[in-house]
């Protein structure tokens, strides 16, 4: 049956039988939804003014118009939120409101809105705040502003805490009860653009789609799900990314990709994000968002610099710090390691913990959270694996906490370093309520594969529709975003020859491969040394890979991301 409806698909859109096969292997089961999921549809995209308060979010902008007076944002200190800030700062500033911005330290401040940030921007003369993807959690800091006589808007994606609401002016976050928008996995700066839409076309202004590249850096940082909504978004961001209105992505895209390169969802994983997240993580996020901000090509490479060697910093930190984690887990559960990992360390750096939780649970395939302890406080930063929600489970526990927020994938909390045992106990609990029991995938991950494939259906004939089509990667630009929910090809092919072979540097594989019928294939194992000997019997293989460009001389050729050697 599956065949059949690839061999349809194929037929009615032009593609490669390889490319309906896929599809079809993600669940895409007829021609209208493989249609639309290869070329979108402007009918994915909602009306903002269906989402709850958004006509008097509108309003109370045009009033803070009116009166002439500044506004403050206040975002969080991720991807997410610096780009909500930047698109909110550019987009009022297009309409004649001056705003300042300001951003949380994660080392002083903590996560969100806090009585300290609400004063120091009270002093500054903020008469009007705006919060961007936070603010929902933060009852006590807006009542706070209140009191002293701020106007608030907060314009957030995260779940309510369960303690009610926060008492603002106008609130914006489509998990509150009663709001029928139809996509609420909305991220922060998409609640942000959604708000922007709304307030552009109530001034007659046409659709501001020159801000969706911002909106594609925030939903694949943040790991929202890639819901029709959030998909068209992206797609259409990573498109405008290779030729950005804006200096500071113009500066990043020459620096991090090949010129003329389209941005995959990859890239802005693997490239972008880790960049513009890297100040935020060891000390300030400001520099980066000053770069976002920038208005000038030279002031922005300045601020690349900067960013490289932050970078640079994270990662020798977050290297420590893994190493220090993976021992702490083996002594802390031994052999049985639990439904949900707790660890905690004294004095690690919070800026990376939220990257090494993430590893934990890749490499334990356990929800995991890890705490650093400073002056009796843990501070903690969690990635969830298929199957358990975080946001869920720090409900069922919120009383032990003094701050926490975040969604299914990944959250961060604050507690009293005594109630960690407390926690672990705990989690274990909520995660069995869940039904969450834990476990490694029954599939090894390197092993893991979309569909079996012959080399040679990688290299394909022009189509009316794609002319200049020629290999399927063609193809898969079609297909972006990947990322998060929606991971790249993954592909298998049975006797594989072995050309050549060739260790690197770091235990890495160079080989050249074929299959009967198919051109030879320039390919890479990372981390596959293990395998040189199997490779080196001249037999044939089974290989698991990603095809991927090669650039080399201003060429592009593929090359195989070899995941596994069987």
């Amino acid at each position: 049956m599956e065949e059949l409806v690839a061999s349809t698909l194929a037929r009615e859109l032009s593609v490669p039988h390889l490319v309906a096969r896929f599809l079809v292997s993600r669940g895409v089961k007829n021609v209208a939804d493989a249609y639309k999921f290869l070329y979108g549809s402007d009918s994915d995209i909602a009306d903002p003014m269906l989402m709850k308060g958004m006509g008097e979010a509108v309003e109370w902008l045009l009033d803070v118009q009116k009166s002439g007076e500044e506004i403050f944002i206040f975002g969080d200190y991720d991807l997410d939120g610096m780009t909500s800030v930047t698109l909110l700062s550019k987009a009022l500033a297009e309409i004649g409101i001056a705003t300042q911005w300001r951003l949380p330290n994660r080392f002083g401040d903590g996560y969100g809105l806090s009585v300290s940030a609400v004063d120091e921007m009270h002093e500054a003369g903020a008469r009007n705040l705006i919060t961007v993807d936070t603010g929902i959690t933060a009852n006590a800091e807006i009542a706070h502003a209140k009191e002293l006589g701020m106007r608030v808007m907060v314009m957030d994606h995260h779940q309510p805490s369960g303690d009610g609401l926060p008492q603002c002016d106008v609130l914006l976050d489509p998990h509150q009860e009663g709001d029928a928008y139809p996509n609420p996995e909305l991220c922060g700066v998409g609640v942000s653009y959604k708000f922007v839409c709304a307030l552009f076309a109530k001034l007659g202004r046409p659709v501001p789609t020159r801000y969706l590249d911002l909106v594609a850096l925030g939903t694949l940082a943040d790991l929202v799900q890639m819901t029709p909504e959030n998909r068209r978004f992206t797609k259409i961001g990573l498109e405008h990314l290779r030729n950005s209105e804006w200096p500071g992505l113009q500066v990043m895209y020459s620096s991090l990709m090949k010129s003329g390169s389209s941005v995959g969802g990859i890239d802005v994983m693997y490239k972008y994000a880790p960049l513009l997240n890297a100040p935020g993580r060891m000390e300030r996020p400001d520099p980066a968002l000053k770069l976002l901000l920038s208005a000038s090509k030279t002031e922005a490479m300045s601020l690349l610099s900067e960013l490289k060697n932050w970078n640079a910093r994270r990662k020798q930190k977050e290297s420590e710090i893994t190493e220090m984690a993976l021992k702490n887990v083996r002594e802390q559960y031994g052999e049985k390691v639990p439904e949900v990992i707790v660890v905690a360390g004294e004095n690690w750096h919070v800026g990376v913990i939220g990257i090494v939780s993430a590893k934990l649970a890749q490499e334990f395939h356990r929800p995991a959270a890890v705490l650093s302890i400073i002056d009796g406080m843990a501070h903690a930063s969690a990635r969830a694996v298929p199957g358990f929600n975080w946001h869920k489970a720090l409900f069922d526990v919120r009383d032990l906490f003094e701050r926490w927020g975040g969604h299914a994938n990944a959250a961060g909390f604050s507690l009293a370093a005594t109630k960690i045992d407390e926690l672990r106990e705990r989690l274990e609990a909520a995660a069995r309520e869940q039904g969450y029991t834990g476990g490694a995938p029954e599939v090894d991950e390197a092993h893991r594969y979309d569909i079996d494939v012959a080399l040679r259906e990688l290299s394909v004939a022009p189509s009316p529709s794609r002319p200049k089509a020629h290999t399927v990667l063609d193809y898969f630009e079609l297909m972006e975003p990947f990322g998060g929910n929606f991971p790249y090809p993954v592909f298998r092919a049975e006797g594989v020859k072995v050309h050549r072979v060739r260790e690197l540097r770091g235990g890495h594989l160079q080989m050249e491969l074929s299959q009967a019928g198919s051109q030879s294939y320039s390919a890479i194992g990372f981390g596959l040394r293990k395998n040189k000997v199997l490779v080196g019997k001249n037999r044939p293989l089974s290989i698991v890979f990603e095809p991927t460009w090669n650039y080399y001389n201003d060429k592009k050729t593929i090359q195989l991301c070899v995941k596994a050697i069987e």
